[in-house]
């Protein structure tokens, strides 16, 4: 059971078979004192960012972030100017032991915001939208759901795309820098130093995709943004990220998110709509 914190206003919180989800949006520039919950869980910001203190470590946690918390662990957060939403889900200890038990003692997957790659962000959306999700179906669905995102994290840790890699640090940061951009390879492969034959193999082993559908995952990551800020119509949020139209938009957001633009925003903007009154 998540514990009362005055700066937080639970929205919606959903109870299945070892879980309990709950989402919730956090005023803007509050602070909640040092706090731990008795079960372990997972954080999916859906909008805002807020920085997270434990002990004298700072971690940084924006709009897309998934982290990964122990029961116990000790945290105080700070809110960002903008206030900041997200979907927590809390698990028994045998489901987290189930669904873990081969990645936390050999990782520092727990505490980690990730964000920088893989397709955590994507899996996390999953949930989201299982959990506003009401039908008979619905209790398996979320299961799931979250099965599949700590099978994501054990394959993205199986790759290590979460360790340091010097030459595709170099060109993730490159790619992630101007998403609408159009870029070739051998530009990307002078980024990073290496021959563009060689990188798109290494990327590839990496990542499990190509170069190409990673630019197409960061403008769909860039429209999030966008539309979580609900900023421009969808069709001009669209031609920003570098799409040629709507429909072109659409198709990729659905196929990457599993949801079309129009119901991410509507959702997404409940939390900032309800802010104003919070």
């Amino acid at each position: 059971m998540h514990e009362r914190l005055d700066a937080r206003q639970v929205l919606r919180t959903v109870r299945r078979a070892g879980l309990e989800a709950y989402e919730a949006m956090y005023a803007a520039r509050s602070r909640l004192p040092e706090h731990e919950h008795a079960a372990p869980f997972f954080t999916y910001v859906l909008r805002g960012e807020y920085v997270e203190q434990v002990g004298p470590l700072q971690r940084h946690s924006a709009r897309g972030t998934v982290i990964f918390h122990r029961h116990h662990e000790a945290h105080a957060n700070i809110v960002g100017p903008e206030g900041t939403a997200s979907l927590n889900v809390e698990l028994t200890d045998a489901l987290w032991r189930e669904l873990t038990a081969d990645v936390v003692p050999a990782s520092d997957m727990v505490g980690r915001p990730l964000s920088a790659g893989g397709d955590a962000e994507w899996l996390a959306l999953v949930v989201w939208r299982e959990f506003h999700h009401d039908d008979p179906a619905s209790t398996l669905g979320l299961s799931e759901a979250v099965a599949l995102l700590c099978a994501e994290v054990r394959t993205s840790q199986a790759r290590c795309v979460f360790e340091p890699h010097r030459r595709l640090d170099r060109c993730v940061e490159y790619l992630r820098s101007a998403p609408a951009a159009r870029t070739s390879l051998a530009d990307v492969a002078r980024i990073a130093g290496v021959h563009p034959i060689h990188l798109a193999k290494l990327f590839r082993k990496r990542f499990g995709y190509s170069m190409g559908e990673f630019v197409r995952r960061q403008r769909i990551r860039w429209a999030c943004d966008q539309l979580a800020r609900d900023t421009g119509t969808i069709s001009a949020i669209a031609l920003r990220a570098g799409f040629a139209d709507h429909a072109h938009f659409t198709r990729t957001f659905r196929r990457v998110t599993g949801c079309s633009p129009r119901w991410y925003r509507q959702h997404v903007s409940v939390t900032s709509a309800r802010e104003r009154g919070f």
